[in-house]
């Protein structure tokens, strides 16, 4: 496949993606439901999922849904850091919709609302199984700042975005 056939690939494939902040009882359910088996019963078997943490609903902390032709495949909470800076938290997709190229669209995206809102960096504390595809997708491991410590088991990788 040549390199222009499959950036056409890759668009039109954004194209059918729309990433949107949690509104509807419907979209809070496949939120915490995408979080609470692609995350927590995948990778943290040992911790309970809590849909009622109070990090869910503090002041710049914005849940979202990826959805794919209306379907919601995927799930991530954008934290507003600081200034310049964002979280992307509990980055998760479907189980039966995994490796597929819809949790790098869902990166994208998450970065674009970033951007849109002023931030120039982003910060994920990355499960090492995950450690992979965040490095293929631009990140990099470090002593990245963010609102705390990096959990135990966890990576943390950043990435700093262009300027709009």
């Amino acid at each position: 496949m040549s390199a222009v056939t499959e950036r056409r690939q890759t668009n039109e494939a954004r194209e059918r993606h729309a990433l949107r902040r949690v509104q509807s009882a419907a979209d809070w359910a496949s939120y915490h439901a995408i979080r609470r088996s692609a995350i927590f019963a995948a990778l943290l078997p040992g911790q309970v999922y809590d849909e009622h943490d109070p990090d869910e609903f503090k002041p710049g902390n914005l849940p979202h849904i990826l959805a794919l032709d209306g379907d919601v495949v995927g799930a991530v909470r954008i934290d507003l850091i600081d200034a310049t800076q964002a979280g992307l938290r509990l980055i998760g997709i479907r189980n039966d919709l995994q490796r597929r190229g819809h949790g790098a669209v869902l990166l994208h995206l998450a970065e674009g609302v970033a951007r849109a809102l002023g931030r120039t960096e982003v910060v994920i504390n990355a499960h090492p199984t995950s450690l992979t595809f965040y490095l293929a997708n631009g990140y990099v491991e470090g002593d990245w700042r963010d609102a705390g410590p990096v959990p135990a088991g966890l990576i943390r990788v950043g990435k700093r975005l262009p300027r709009p």
